[in-house]
């Protein structure tokens, strides 16, 4: 869009080239001179307009990829925090101490079946905030993200890192839950003693889901290679910024 200031010129020197072309009171160069000047004035107003305008594109691009990634920001912090909880103590971490605890008790105590039985009805998974970017992704603007190694990092946690770890976890919580349906069917409730919640546990094909679900090192492995890359977004966009 030229401005209106800048259209009212360009009709100005449009119509001084015409009245130029059409007037026989000068000589050929005098008219080629005046012509020439005339078109150089018009091209320049022109060019001008253009790149005031993609200008002006350009800098409200700039300040939607703003708005995007420092959202895109809080989102990660957000992320980091739950990460750093599905892989503490009271996380997969903890989770692989009691699996192991079953696996490989010939006996198992009662004040230890006490601590570690939630561990057969926790469901740990990352709630990823990923609505931000699908919306950024979907609308096409990616691409108006001017620093390339923050576009491709940004593309490789989101397409590739919690891609990777959202395939762990999922395998990982269909096998807890074969094993928590193996539990129910044979566990039977007693009048007199309770039930065989025990002798159930101590079912050779129990142990072995508790021994293949107590390894998460692979689960652990891929959040650490989420939070770091996590991390790594948000110290480039503190750094674009100049947030810190």
């Amino acid at each position: 869009n030229i401005p209106a200031f800048m259209e009212n010129e360009l009709r100005k020197h449009l119509r001084n080239l015409l009245t130029e072309a059409a007037t026989q009171r000068r000589s050929v160069w005098h008219k080629l001179g005046n012509i020439l000047l005339e078109m150089a004035i018009i091209v320049f107003a022109v060019w001008f307009a253009v790149f005031m305008e993609r200008n002006r594109e350009h800098s409200a691009e700039q300040k939607e990829v703003k708005e995007f990634l420092l959202g895109l920001k809080t989102d990660l912090e957000s992320d980091i925090v739950e990460m750093r909880g599905d892989t503490s103590g009271y996380g997969y971490s903890g989770q692989a101490r009691a699996l192991r605890y079953f696996a490989r008790a010939d006996s198992i105590q009662m004040d230890s079946l006490k601590r570690y039985y939630h561990v057969f009805q926790s469901e740990t998974h990352l709630l990823i905030n990923n609505g931000r970017f699908e919306g950024f992704k979907a609308s096409g603007k990616l691409n108006t993200i001017a620093n390339v190694e923050l576009r491709n990092s940004i593309l490789d946690l989101y397409q590739e890192k919690l891609v990777a770890l959202t395939n762990a976890t999922s395998r990982h919580l269909v096998l807890k839950r074969e094993m928590l349906s193996l539990i129910r069917r044979n566990r039977v409730l007693m009048q007199q003693s309770g039930d065989n919640l025990v002798s159930v546990l101590g079912m050779p094909e129990v142990k072995n889901y508790c021994f293949q679900l107590s390894d998460v090192s692979y689960i652990i492995e891929r959040y650490q290679e989420a939070s770091l890359l996590s991390a790594r977004i948000i110290a480039m966009i503190n750094e674009t910024y100049r947030l810190n």
